[in-house]
């Protein structure tokens, strides 16, 4: 269960669907066209929830987050918990994008980032990928298990690639333009 990653940039990206759990509870299924249909959409991978990892990843979260405040944008993370578990995350961690959960890792698998952690357990990788309203994939990144576990992209990389492919946001002008 090697990752493949053959879900390169310019590639169309994996459709999928899956339940989504809102920072307010809200559970629905939702697919990739579906949520591509008004914005683009940052696919953000995390291994699973509550794990040593991932609460030192808090900052890099916190990161993701920051791209919530661009309306053309929508970050979604996916994990392998159940809904009700990546509510208590989010609550947990003052995370304020959804979750989808992917059970049986069919999405981290469509996008070639799984592993077998200590050879045995299947998890996905920490991954994001960018994909615009047309489900291109403009931006991607794949940890590397060999490396550093905190390893994270350079948010300055990711908000390029947003920025080339949906322009700088309006400025806010507060009514004074």
């Amino acid at each position: 269960m090697g990752a493949v990653r053959d879900v390169e940039v310019g590639s169309t990206a994996p459709a999928f669907t899956a339940p989504l759990v809102t920072p307010d509870g809200e559970v629905s299924e939702v697919s990739l066209s579906s949520l591509c249909e008004e914005t683009a959409v940052l696919l953000v991978f995390q291994p699973t929830d509550f794990d040593l990892d991932t609460f030192a990843e808090r900052a890099a979260l916190g990161e993701y987050d920051w791209f919530t405040a661009d309306d053309r944008l929508r970050v979604v993370g996916v994990n392998r918990a159940r809904p009700v578990t990546n509510r208590e995350f989010a609550d947990y961690l003052d995370v304020t994008y959804p979750f989808c959960s992917d059970r049986d890792l069919s999405i981290a698998k469509a996008y070639g980032v799984t592993y077998r952690a200590l050879g045995v357990a299947p998890r996905a990788r920490r991954a994001c990928f960018f994909v615009d309203r047309d489900r291109v994939v403009r931006y991607q990144w794949v940890g590397d298990r060999t490396t550093c576990g905190r390893a994270r992209p350079q948010a300055r990389d990711l908000y390029e690639a947003v920025v080339d492919a949906l322009g700088r946001p309006e400025p806010e002008t507060f009514g004074m333009a």
